[in-house]
């Protein structure tokens, strides 16, 4: 995960996860990515064991360091925020190497390389608003003059970041292009403006592919973006048969390709984002619904770990 020392306790949904392994007996060990190493077949990491509470200034205390090998942990789970670089595309080829006969991987390396969060779900473009991949400059802004009313997003960022909305007619078409594009050399995502992200974007968190949850994120009244990074505010919300059918569509492939903590995002009815690094919005939807999704989760991940053997 990113550093324990910068999170948002009432916020974060790996702080959460930790807890609840804590409160169950487990022994849980932090370490950031590039504590990671190979040598031979066997992927290991200098890891820390660590304790937490739910207290702001004094949450965490940390053990001596040890180095463990990955395949003899029980679970590992894999929750480094985007973006996804090439320090992390390194790491997933490392985490490629831990043996999923023995381990639980919350996510499967693999299938996170796979998934762009931005591409992904072009996999389901029938539950998408109109969306451009493109990098050429000219494509994208007749692109946003035909269409009216385009968000223009980087494809590696997360959390808001880089997130732009262009009108037909706008002089900072081009020098928003070529911002985001590097003057051409590389692609970005345009899509359809939807007039409903005014009502909230919905995150979706999904358990194996089956939806356990949902919050709405409405953005402030001065920004389009939703991310409660930049400023959204969480609403409580419930799935709507649009929901279901887009969970319905998507789920069943995520869970085959190991997706096991995923996060989806739908504004009015359209599919926008997969989210499967560091999805969040747990200790949101416990707030709101009085539920404890982090048990859920952790119950799963224990029962694979049973089947394992």
């Amino acid at each position: 995960m990113d550093p324990v020392d910068a999170i948002d306790l009432e916020g974060d949904s790996t702080f959460v996860l930790m807890l609840e392994c804590q409160a169950r007996g487990h022994r849980v060990l932090y370490a950031h990515p590039n504590a990671l190493e190979q040598m031979g077949h066997r992927v290991c990491a200098t890891v820390r064991p660590i304790r937490l509470q739910r207290t702001p200034g004094d949450h965490f205390e940390l053990g001596e360091a040890e180095t463990v090998a990955l395949d003899d942990m029980d679970a590992v789970f894999m929750r480094k925020d985007p973006p996804f670089d090439e320090h992390f595309l390194i790491y997933t080829w490392l985490l490629d190497r831990v043996d999923t006969r023995r381990t639980v991987m919350v996510n499967d390396p693999q299938a996170i390389r796979d998934f762009n969060e931005k591409l992904a779900a072009l996999r389901w473009p029938e539950l998408m608003p109109k969306t451009l991949i493109a990098a050429d400059r000219e494509r994208l802004r007749a692109f946003i003059e035909a269409e009216g009313k385009v968000v223009v997003k980087p494809l590696l960022n997360a959390g808001g970041s880089g997130i732009i909305l262009l009108e037909a007619g706008d002089r900072n078409i081009g020098s928003v292009l070529d911002l985001l594009t590097l003057e051409g050399r590389a692609m970005i995502e345009a899509q359809v403006y939807v007039p409903g992200v005014t009502d909230g974007d919905k995150r979706i968190i999904l358990l194996n592919g089956q939806p356990i949850g949902a919050v709405n994120r409405v953005p402030a009244a001065n920004d389009i973006r939703a991310n409660m990074h930049v400023g959204g505010r969480a609403e409580r919300i419930g799935l709507t048969a649009r929901d279901k059918e887009i969970c319905d569509a998507v789920g069943p492939e995520l869970a085959r390709r190991g997706l096991i903590l995923t996060g989806i995002d739908v504004i009015a009815g359209h599919l926008t984002e997969v989210n499967v690094t560091s999805p969040t919005g747990l200790q949101e939807i416990n707030r709101f619904d009085g539920v404890k999704l982090e048990a859920e989760i952790i119950d799963w991940v224990e029962a694979r770990r049973a089947e394992l053997g």
